[in-house]
């Protein structure tokens, strides 16, 4: 029951920022993006039937939240592992709430920077053009001058300092008192209470509560999207005015990541003693284990600046088994020699991309114990895989992996699948092989752990490589497992636009049946496949999305799912330009075998052949 207060006073902020133009916009301009771009785990329709239906979502959204009917849903919750077993929860809002998020951060995000108390504090890399350790020139000085430029060029501290403090905050965002939290952002924000209100309402409905454990009011949910890293940005302001104060503003820090520059040991001693106590005030603590006082020759191993210019200078048009051999000699040394260094992972993944840019295969044989053994660089060796593409040799290294890997997390699992169908895998005797003992190794993943996600790999890498008949067998036979799972029920929803056309009355029952839950995100992707099916005229939208100018190397499964949907309608199946997009377009073998099954293009297979 809403008062006269909401009516006459809290309406008319929402009413002026949740207009259905600025919803879209922020859909269309950042969240869509963030939920390709920065999320782990990916929707398997890629959120396309809220994309293509926006505006009518944008004014459904402002109706909600106008009428005090608004409610956040729960988010998707998945574990990534840091070390040793040891996992981060991380936090996938739903769309809506993500939008809903965003546009109250975009409003009062210019009142709570104006707050900052120093330039050299930052809670996002990509929207800052800051210099890196590496990107300093004058390699040829010397050390201790390079030293002091680093902190003049990299830090822009206004003074030369003769050591470094490097630190962090012992588990920062799950040390947030959340109440503490609001007030800061309460007195940063004047007069837009609801907006407050609203926020820290998302945040303790989107937050980790396992076993029906009460809301701790501790704790911000670990997530990519901007809102939630601006408040944990917001909530040390009080610390970076005590830290230029006393050094004159030589310092930074990247969200809770600190350097300092001091003159002697001393003065680093005292410093840290008095943003322990303060850090102390407010339920946080300085992470002793990452605490460093470095001299000029601790910095030049920490920061591996050595290594950073051998990277630079690589030469990528010398001979590839020259280039190759010293690369595989400087790798070995820095893993045998770095591994205590502070900036060693990060060394790690430049040469990682090194290797993939000459698309050396030297590095396969050692692949897979690295995967294993570092789980912070497990993405830059997947994208190395893809850049050498599926052979007998990087299959061969995928099987050794998934054979010899404790997983821990939901990450790990996922990543090696998607590259599995980034992969333009043909159907063979050597493929069929390989592609048939990932399938086991995938459903006996998800049979002993029983996690929902292991069972959201196994459907993905099947969406690609089953035949049809065979895929929607596998999903009426483990519904007892993916009807218990709203994020579940929506992927396989989704796959349903793929297998219409070879069961249209089961798909349609099937879809039917799915409305009938009222779940918004999966009677969404049900009623869109639906529509697809009898759509009468082609849409310029719908094709840029299909066929983009910018299109990458490989056609993503997501997209694949879309035009499968649209397939189904005959004014795409038949119309010449979109089989003349689609022999442009997609090269993949499997894809190309379903589309023909599909939509009888003739001649795709011959064209991919002749690619």
């Amino acid at each position: 029951m809403l008062t006269e207060r909401f009516h006459q006073l809290r309406k008319r902020e929402l009413d002026t920022i949740f207009s259905k133009r600025n919803i879209s916009m922020i859909w269309r301009k950042i969240v869509k993006d963030q939920l390709r771009k920065l999320a782990d785990i990916l929707d398997i329709f890629d959120y396309y039937d809220f994309n293509y239906n926006i505006d009518e979502r944008a004014f459904l959204l402002r109706k909600n939240l106008l009428s005090g009917n608004y409610q956040c849903s729960p988010p998707l919750i998945y574990r990534i592992e840091k070390k040793f077993g040891v996992c981060r929860h991380i936090i996938i809002p739903q769309p809506v709430d993500a939008i809903v998020l965003h546009v109250i951060t975009e409003k009062i995000y210019p009142e709570i920077i104006k707050h900052q108390q120093s330039d050299n504090a930052f809670y996002s890399r990509d929207k800052h053009n800051v210099k890196k350790l590496h990107e300093i020139d004058d390699y040829g000085l010397n050390w201790r001058k390079l030293f002091k430029k680093m902190q003049k060029q990299i830090y822009k501290f206004k003074d030369e300092k003769e050591f470094l403090i490097t630190t962090d905050l012992t588990n920062y965002y799950d040390s947030i008192n959340i109440s503490e939290l609001r007030k800061k952002i309460t007195n940063f924000v004047n007069d837009k209470e609801v907006l407050i209100d609203i926020l820290f309402m998302i945040i303790e409905k989107i937050s980790w509560l396992p076993d029906y454990l009460p809301y701790s009011g501790r704790g911000l949910p670990t997530t990519n999207f901007e809102g939630i890293r601006l408040l944990a940005h917001s909530f040390l302001f009080e610390m970076d005015l005590i830290l230029k104060n006393k050094t004159n503003n030589s310092f930074t820090r990247w969200m809770d990541d600190i350097v300092i520059g001091v003159s002697s040991r001393e003065e680093a001693v005292e410093i840290l003693s008095q943003i322990s106590d303060l850090l102390k005030s407010r339920g946080l603590a300085i992470n002793l284990s990452k605490t460093d006082i470095l001299d000029s020759k601790g910095a030049e191993f920490n920061f591996l600046i050595k290594e950073n210019k051998y990277i630079d200078a690589i030469d990528y048009e010398e001979p590839k088994p020259k280039l190759e051999k010293e690369l595989k000699k400087n790798f070995k040394k820095h893993l045998r020699l770095n591994y205590k260094a502070k900036y060693f992972e990060k060394i790690t993944k430049r040469y990682i991309t090194a290797f993939g840019k000459i698309k050396s295969e030297i590095l396969l044989s050692d692949l897979p114990k690295l995967y294993i053994e570092n789980p912070g660089i497990r993405q830059n060796l997947l994208i190395y895989l893809l850049s050498i593409g599926y052979k007998k040799r990087t299959s061969n290294v995928i099987i050794e992996i998934l054979n010899k890997i404790s997983l821990f997390d939901d990450v790990s699992l996922f990543n090696i699948c998607k590259l599995i169908t980034d992969w333009n895998v043909k159907s063979g005797k050597i493929g069929n092989k390989f592609l048939s003992e990932i399938d086991k190794i995938l459903l006996n993943f998800s049979e002993k752990r029983k996690m929902p996600l292991d069972f959201y790999c196994v459907l993905w890498f099947k969406t690609k490589y089953e035949e049809p008949e065979k895929l929607f067998e596998f999903i009426e036979k483990w519904e007892n497992i993916w009807k218990t799972e709203p994020f579940l029920r929506r992927q396989v929803t989704a796959i349903m636009g793929r297998l219409f056309f070879i069961k249209k009355e089961e798909v349609k029952f099937f879809l039917e049946k799915q409305i009938a839950t009222g779940e918004q995100n999966i009677v969404s992707i049900a009623n869109h496949i639906l529509y697809c099916s009898s759509i009468d005229k082609i849409e310029k939208k719908v094709l840029m999305y299909l066929f983009p100018e910018n299109m990458k190397s490989h056609y993503q499964l997501p997209r694949f799912l879309v035009l499968c949907s649209f397939l189904n309608s005959s004014i795409y199946k038949n119309d010449a330009k979109v089989k003349a997009e689609i022999k442009n377009c997609i090269k993949d073998h499997y894809m190309l075998k379903w589309l023909k099954l599909q939509c009888n293009i003739n001649k795709l297979l011959m064209t991919s052949k002749n690619n």
